[in-house]
């Protein structure tokens, strides 16, 4: 963590602002939970030691204690952490945070299901087969979720999410894109997370990845949908 997300400028400065910030040993958690720093930090670290996960587990609780996001590190994409880690950090100072235990089912706005082949490009290329992604109904934001499931071609998929004006690379690494998952095998699914202040219009790119042979192809499927942010009247847009 400290090589990655934490010595991103941005994710620092976040933390620095909008958190208190402390860090504990699994092997600290008894004698704490013991009261060994007092009731408060006993209740803290109860209820850090019911979400742990071994050996590294990011968490945020709340003024009173209530776990609101916990993310084992084990668990962190390879891929652009430091974003990722960003994306937590805001899920947390959102009115209604998104958990791994919520059932979004509820709160998803279904928007589209899309079906296509992604092609392997050359190493060092790009080869996007495009969809075009539409939130522009949802004014006041919300948070855009991909799900995508790889079929049971030869290649493995990379996603990368654009907005809407940016042309898709056809070389190099997509530093544009403002979310990715990459390198799903076949037959397994993957998931893109990115939330959005104002409704707008996206590109989601896929293609194979690079270590795949040139010009092997596979299917997919996209189902996208978002959660709406809260109105200023707290109705959901």
């Amino acid at each position: 963590m400290r090589a990655g997300p934490l010595s991103n400028s941005e994710v620092i400065q976040t933390l620095n602002e909008k958190f208190i910030n402390t860090w504990v040993t699994l092997r600290e958690l008894p004698e704490l939970i013991e009261g060994a720093k007092g009731e408060r930090v006993s209740l803290f670290a109860r209820s850090t030691k019911d979400y742990y996960v071994y050996p590294v587990d990011i968490q945020v609780l709340s003024p009173e204690a209530v776990v609101i996001m916990h993310q084992p590190e084990s668990k962190f994409p390879d891929q652009n952490r430091a974003q990722g880690y960003l994306m937590l950090l805001e899920y947390t100072l959102a009115e209604k945070p998104l958990l791994e235990s919520d059932d979004l089912s509820s709160l998803r706005k279904q928007l589209m299901e899309v079906s296509n082949t992604f092609r392997t490009p050359r190493a060092g290329y790009q080869d996007y087969t495009p969809i075009e992604i539409d939130t522009t109904p949802f004014e006041h934001g919300g948070t855009l979720i991909i799900d995508i499931e790889v079929g049971e071609g030869e290649a493995t998929g990379s996603f990368d999410l654009y907005d809407a004006d940016v042309e898709l690379p056809t070389e190099g690494f997509p530093h544009d894109a403002l979310a990715s998952v990459w390198d799903i095998p076949p037959r397994v699914t993957g998931q893109i997370i990115y939330r959005f202040k104002h409704g707008q219009r996206f590109k989601l790119g896929a293609t194979g990845n690079w270590f795949c042979k040139e010009g092997s192809t596979n299917t997919f499927i996209a189902r996208v949908s978002v959660v709406p942010a809260e109105t200023e009247e707290g109705e959901a847009s």
